[in-house]
């Protein structure tokens, strides 16, 4: 295992503020804590859904300056977001934080709205935080994914977060929640009151499901068989499964990292994404 020195900076700290806007549009926010071990003057985002609109700013040193932002394609689906700024070197303090709107992480599943969001850590984090902001007329529904550390009410709104101090490379996590479609009267203290006991109920249920352990509401079995159907047809790459399937991101990664640990099929690392074939018998 590389220590923290191998790394160009630690990452003492990682936040994410997630706004939901409306059915489609999302407000993501990034905040990152670095101690540099070099010196360095840009620092690279991925992200697997559309940027639009991205702003950044760095606090050097405690000081504050707008950072220089640019956005390109780079593999399939995934954009790299290159936030300039003045050198810092070792013993600086770094901090940065970014937001952009994006539309690509909310769908219709299974006749409710769905929010799933991916992310893998390829170095240690120190501390990382996630924040879902659920806006008001919307009522929060299983599956919630991994089960939040906190769910309140701010207003006529629902915020939940997660949690997790020492995150190691190659962590993974996968952010699922269900909600409602708009409500049309008022918002009584009682639509937070159940959503908070579904959230803790369903996204238990739900973590169970996503291990493999129970079956639920959704039928992975399934699923499987639509997978394993279409690669009949040949290797597949994870993207075009994801558009073939009509799943989302998130859905179709648990899908194939549990259909891999069956020994059903293999995935293959090409760049930053996987070649998806039927495990040979």
């Amino acid at each position: 295992m590389r220590s923290q020195e191998e790394y160009d900076y630690n990452i003492d700290g990682y936040s994410l503020y997630f706004d939901i806007l409306d059915e489609t549009r999302v407000k993501e926010t990034i905040e990152i804590t670095i101690s540099p071990n070099m010196p360095l003057s840009r620092y690279t985002f991925y992200s697997q859904y559309p940027i639009e609109n991205p702003e950044a700013i760095v606090e050097i040193n405690g000081r504050t300056q707008i950072a220089n932002v640019s956005v390109s394609k780079i593999v399939g689906d995934i954009n790299a977001i290159y936030i300039g700024f003045p050198e810092v070197s070792s013993g600086d303090n770094l901090k940065i934080r970014i937001s952009f709107y994006s539309k690509g992480m909310l769908q219709d599943i299974g006749g409710k709205k769905q929010f799933s969001y991916y992310l893998k850590f390829e170095q240690p984090v120190g501390y990382f935080y996630a924040r879902l902001y659920i806006p008001k007329d919307y009522a929060i529904l299983s599956p919630i994914v991994p089960s939040p550390d906190k769910v309140e009410s701010s207003g006529n709104a629902l915020l939940m977060e997660w949690k997790k101090q020492e995150v190691r490379p190659g962590e993974e996590f996968y952010f699922i929640v269900g909600f409602s479609e708009e409500l049309n009267n008022t918002f009584p203290l009682m639509y937070f009151v159940i959503p908070i006991l579904i959230a803790f109920v369903g996204g238990f249920f739900a973590g169970i499901l996503y291990k493999g352990r129970e079956k639920s509401g959704i039928d992975l079995r399934s699923d499987e068989e639509k997978v394993i159907e279409l690669l009949r047809e040949g290797p597949m790459y994870q993207s075009e499964l994801v558009k073939r399937l009509g799943f989302s991101k998130a859905k179709v990664s648990l899908l194939l990292k549990n259909m891999e640990k069956k020994g059903l099929i293999e995935r293959v690392k090409e760049g930053r994404t996987y070649l998806v074939k039927l495990k040979e018998m």
